[in-house]
């Protein structure tokens, strides 16, 4: 699985191909336009999700192991707890303020199309040729955009970010299955550094990974839970508790 240095490493590569096939031709900027955000979607996707895993174990193994509890209306009491929905809410004023990029972005790729010919004319005064001077400015495009991707998800970063809350869950002597949209699975032993907090007044169980990211399983078992995880799930992971 390859680590945030070497997809920035790929994101690249990429940029090269793109300002390359760009460059000999243009117009086919719409098309690169619409690829060039479908894969920021999917990068970003990646990187969310691959911060959040135990163990590689396939989900039908996690799935036809011993079901040892079952959680359906997780979600239901996830929002009797005032502190989540307050930073559900924070989430929500943060995301619309990330979209806030996208006419950035739409108006960097305007300006490069527009003023294309002016701009080829410059550096080809220059000594480039241009199909040169093409890869240039596409290429300085997309760097620019990607530099203001970077500080869209650090601000995002510095919010106070709300842990991930599925709709349900069931634990198996394997793992953790997760239900509704996340549909995730969470295998067993837990990555080595992840802690698992209780909170019995909020009735929940909290899993922070090594990463950052946090998964909090809410349930009126909320310590049943917790036994199942430590029992089952860690090793060389820290637990602490409250409530």
């Amino acid at each position: 699985m390859l680590d945030t240095r070497s997809m920035m490493l790929v994101s690249q590569v990429y940029f090269v191909i793109l300002a390359m096939v760009l460059a000999i031709a243009p117009q086919y900027y719409m098309l690169v336009f619409l690829i060039y955000f479908v894969a920021i979607m999917a990068f970003s996707m990646y990187t969310s999700k691959r911060r959040m895993k135990g163990a590689r174990i396939p989900r039908e193994e996690v799935e036809a192991a011993r079901q040892l509890f079952r959680e359906d209306n997780s979600f239901q009491i996830a929002v009797e707890d005032e502190e989540l929905v307050r930073q559900l809410t924070g989430q929500a004023k943060t995301a619309i303020m990330t979209f806030l990029f996208l006419p950035i972005y739409i108006t960097i790729f305007e300006l490069v199309r527009r003023n294309y010919s002016s701009l080829i004319s410059a550096l080809q005064g220059a000594g480039l040729s241009e199909t040169l001077a093409g890869f240039v400015v596409w290429f300085a495009a997309f760097e620019t955009m990607f530099l203001i991707s970077m500080v869209s998800r650090r601000v995002v970063r510095q919010a106070k970010q709300p842990p991930m809350v599925p709709r349900g869950f069931v634990v198996t002597e394997k793992g953790i299955l997760l239900k509704g949209s996340m549909g995730g699975v969470i295998g067993f032993p837990l990555p080595e550094g992840t802690e698992v907090k209780l909170d019995e007044k909020r009735n929940c169980v909290e899993i922070v990974f090594p990463g950052g990211s946090r998964l909090r399983l809410y349930t009126r078992k909320a310590r049943r839970v917790y036994e199942l995880i430590q029992r089952l799930g860690l090793r060389g992971a820290k637990t602490g508790g409250s409530g």
